[in-house]
This record gives C-alpha cells, structure tokens and sequence, in this order.
C-alpha cells in the first residue's frame, strides 16, 4: 500500500492555519461540462455556491475560483494543443530553437559548442530554449480561441471555449486582482507554463545532486515516479507557492524559470525508504495575504495530464541533452579537493 504523501498533509494544514480553506474546482469543472450556460451565470462569480468562511473575505477570492475555474476549463484544450503542435524530428527528437536576446551563447545548431559547455549553462540555455517554445505554442492557443470566439459573435453561435473565453476576458477586466496589471489570459498562462516548467527541471536536476551514481534511466524513472510528491505544490496557493520556493532556495530573484537548480537548496530531499524525491516539510510556513480566506490551486492541476505533459517534456529534453552525466560531472568536480 503506497504511504501517504506527509508534506501534502503538512502543506494543507499549513493553509488551514492561516486561515483558508480549499476550494475544489473539480465538481466546478463537472459542472461546466455538464450545462455550459453555467459559465454565464451568477453562481460562479459568487465562489461557484460555497459559503463564504468569513464575513471579510476579500473580492480577490470571489475573483480567483471564477477565474480559475475559467482556465481550468480551457486548459484541457491547450493540452491538446501542445501535444498537436509539439515539433519533433523524425526520430521523435524535440526541436528546439536558440532563444532570442538568449544570455548563455549559445546556439542550438552548434553540437559542438553545446556539447563543450559548462552543465549549468546547458541547463539555463534548455530552459530558455523550452520557455520559449512553449510561449510560442501558448500564443498561438491563445490566437485559436479568440478567433473561435470572434467567429460565434459573427455567427450568433455559441461553444463552451468561446464562452469561457468571452466571461475570462469580462472578469480579468474588471478584476482587482489582475486588471490593473493588464494580466490576460495569454500572459498568465505564459507565466504558469514557466512555473510549471521550472518546478520539473528543478526535480530532474535535483536527482542525480541528491542521488548520485545512476545510470540515466533510474534517473528518469525515479524523476518521474518523485512527481506524485511535488504535485502538492500546484494543489496551493499562490502565496504558499511563493513561500516554499523561496525558503528552499529554488526561486531566483529575478524570478525567472532559466536558472538551474542551486547546489545550496533545501526544497528536495531523498527518502532513502521510499526511494523517492520529496520535498522538505520543514520549510512550510502558513502563509496568507489580509483577508484571504479561500484558494483553489493551479488551474493546470484540474487539467488531466497537463503537468505530467510538462514533465515528460522536460525529461525528453534531459535524455535528448545527457543532462544527468553531466550534472553528475559538475557534482563531482565540486566535492573534489
């Protein structure tokens, strides 16, 4: 019987302590499938039918189930989208191109600089490359939507993609949260796709640092099997997010998802026991801004697959790169005396 994930239970207690309480978007998701009208009606900007657990709970929280709920439901299809767009070779290789305004020099079609360079500055460059990517593949979802959208105005037709994106763009509009920062639905998707991405390469590049001496594939199979124990970061909140990364000396400063994994972390360990990469429960503090009292976690984790698609994304690239040797190379070159 599989032992119970202790840093999920320490996280979600953790959120209770400072005051909030967990709102599911699933059955909110079930509901929309079931009578897409749902999406046009009061319930949902009034936190989907919950009670309020507090009499002060602040606008950003009936703002964030709705919006959300919003992307939860358009991220099936961006799933589905990067699986269809995802460019691959004939050999089933990822195709990368060099980042422009790139800071690491490097250049994708050069085999022999990219083979020559320093570990962390392969790492940072796929980083950038994959970000990169994905922004691309992301814009051009985004651009889908909005002419399906503009077509059933023309039409006076209606799907449930264009309607989630009609009632996504009203509320971010007027949103407290993210209307004065003109947040769309484009860029915050760029910006989670970068978040979900960083949190993976921080998994892959954290194996052979915790678990030195694997061959390549027991490095992918125990990065894979370790995700189930990071998954609990994208069922939080954003605050709580921010929290961990930072107290684990996994966030940059700049914020940016191109840095490789410091050799000076604390966010990941090795439970020798259950032969798995897990994260530190030590460092959970209970988190929380004035007046929030409700939070769903990431919209990609309520769409089946998506950061697991990101995952495998990741970990193509690192056997594409041999990343694990090298990394293993760098660790060993720093223990050196």
């Amino acid at each position: 019987m599989a032992r119970t994930n202790d840093f999920a239970l320490a996280y979600a207690a953790a959120h209770e302590e400072a005051g909030m309480t967990r709102i599911n978007l699933a059955p909110i998701l079930h509901r929309i499938g079931e009578d897409p009208n749902y999406l046009f009606g009061e319930e949902l900007l009034a936190l989907a039918g919950h009670c309020p657990a507090h009499g002060d709970t602040r606008k950003e929280d009936f703002e964030k189930v709705a919006i959300n709920a919003l992307l939860g439901h358009l991220y099936t299809d961006l799933r589905e989208h990067i699986v269809a767009r995802m460019p691959l070779d004939e050999s089933g290789r990822l195709v990368l191109a060099t980042p422009p305004d790139s800071p690491h020099g490097l250049d994708i079609g050069d085999a022999a600089g990219l083979a020559a360079a320093d570990p962390d500055r392969m790492v940072g460059f796929l980083r950038d490359a994959v970000c990169h990517l994905l922004d691309a593949i992301i814009k051009e979802w985004a651009i889908k939507l909005m002419v399906e959208e503009d077509r059933c105005r023309s039409e006076g037709t209606i799907t449930p993609n264009a309607a989630s994106v009609f009632v996504l763009a009203r509320e971010l509009q007027k949103s407290v949260l993210h209307g004065p920062s003109g947040y769309d639905m484009l860029s915050i998707t760029k910006t989670g796709s970068h978040t979900a991405l960083h949190v993976c390469w921080n998994l892959v590049e954290a194996a052979p640092m915790l678990r030195p001496g694997l061959e390549d594939a027991a490095y992918d199979d125990l990065a894979r099997r370790s995700l189930k124990q990071v998954l609990p970061l994208a069922m939080g909140s954003l605050g709580m997010l921010c929290q961990f990364m930072a107290a684990g000396r996994i966030e940059a400063d700049d914020h940016q998802a191109i840095h490789p994994l410091r050799s000076d972390q604390s966010a990941f360990l090795y439970d020798g026991d259950k032969d798995l990469i897990v994260l530190n429960a030590d460092l959970i503090e209970p988190t929380a801004m004035a007046g929030e009292r409700h939070y769903t976690g990431c919209p990609a984790f309520y769409a089946n697959g998506l950061i697991n698609l990101y995952m495998e994304i990741v970990l193509a690239l690192a056997a594409q790169y041999g990343i694990y040797g090298r990394l293993q190379e760098t660790a060993g070159a720093k223990t050196e005396p």
